[in-house]
């Protein structure tokens, strides 16, 4: 009997030293949670994300094994999306837009949750505020809605003559939603006559440009924001070109396929800086602790090729202070 109890004890203390390390040695779990589908190939900004966690010693599939789950842009998903992403065990939540980070926190109040770039975390309900967010949630915010005065005020310089705004944005985005209300009330300070035209789909996207193409409008403001807009960016920017009406956004690639302007925050290094705040919460630090980070620079983009075609004079002015000219 002391023989069998002896092995027993020995067995127990061997397995004992084994257990503590295959704890020690599990790689970091980080969920990545989106509304719109995950490719094969990182976008810009998710790449800068992990070439941020790379930096910091963090490399999938080595250091680190980071869990991608997307609601494929059907938001009413989004809710089951994030709680299974929750049942997988993951130490920390990195959130793309409004969608996703609300849906995460409607999942969980325990895990940590990091907006990689949320344009009004306050004004959506995700922080209580941008110096103590609370709860379970922190990470980098570009507030859209503050910038859209600016982009407005800029179109006036570029196209003084104009009037009418029509503002297309997404009504299953509470960002995109805080965002037209102020291009709305900034428009109408200006002189302007503002349309918000909100929408849920891709096919009314496609109604709204076609109602557009048959009345007076001077101006096409289109919202930021991560799911409706930035997968038809290519549309917006065409459908422009094809009618003659400049386009405005807070999405740089928005210029870059052929919009006239925006004006808007470095988004990938935005998610590149939110990686360190990943790693933060890895090392212990608890969300509500860490202040939201704003962005330092925001970058003015002039499609100086669209100009052209639209029959645009750019001033010299606007040409001087742009951080980057497309010709």
């Amino acid at each position: 009997m002391r023989r069998r109890e002896a092995i027993l004890a020995l067995l127990a203390w061997a397995a004992a030293p084994r257990a503590g390390f295959a704890q020690r040695a599990r790689r970091p779990r980080i969920g990545y949670l989106l509304l719109s589908p995950v490719t094969d190939a990182p976008s810009r900004e998710r790449q800068a994300f992990l070439d941020g966690l790379r930096e910091l010693g963090y490399v999938p599939g080595k250091t680190v094994e980071i869990v991608y789950r997307s609601a494929e842009n059907e938001p009413a998903f989004m809710d089951d999306v994030a709680r299974d992403l929750v049942k997988l065990g993951v130490e920390v939540i990195a959130t793309s837009g409004s969608v996703a980070t609300l849906s995460a926190k409607r999942a969980t109040r325990d895990v940590p949750i990091v907006m990689l770039a949320l344009g009004d975390p306050v004004g959506v309900g995700a922080v209580t505020s941008l110096a103590r967010p609370g709860g379970n949630v922190t990470g980098v915010s570009f507030i859209s809605s503050d910038l859209a005065p600016k982009r407005v005020q800029l179109i006036k310089e570029l196209v003084p003559d104009a009037k009418r705004i029509a503002i297309v944005w997404d009504t299953r985005n509470a960002n995109a939603r805080n965002e037209a209300a102020a291009t709305v009330t900034a428009a109408r300070t200006l002189g302007m006559l503002p349309e918000s035209l909100g929408m849920s789909s891709d096919a009314n996207l496609a109604r709204t440009l076609e109602a557009l193409a048959t009345r007076r409008t001077d101006v096409l403001y289109a919202a930021f924001e991560g799911g409706l807009i930035a997968s038809n960016r290519t549309l917006i920017a065409e459908f422009g070109l094809r009618h003659r009406l400049p386009v405005v956004s807070g999405w740089s690639f928005l210029s870059e396929a052929g919009g006239l302007m925006s004006y808007a925050p470095d988004i990938p290094a935005m998610f590149h800086r939110a990686a360190f705040y990943v790693h933060r919460v890895l090392q212990g630090e608890k969300p509500e602790s860490l202040p939201i980070e704003l962005p330092t620079r925001v970058e003015l983009v002039i499609n100086l090729k669209t100009a052209k075609a639209l029959g645009i004079a750019v001033p010299r002015s606007i040409l001087l202070r742009a951080d980057r000219v497309i010709e």
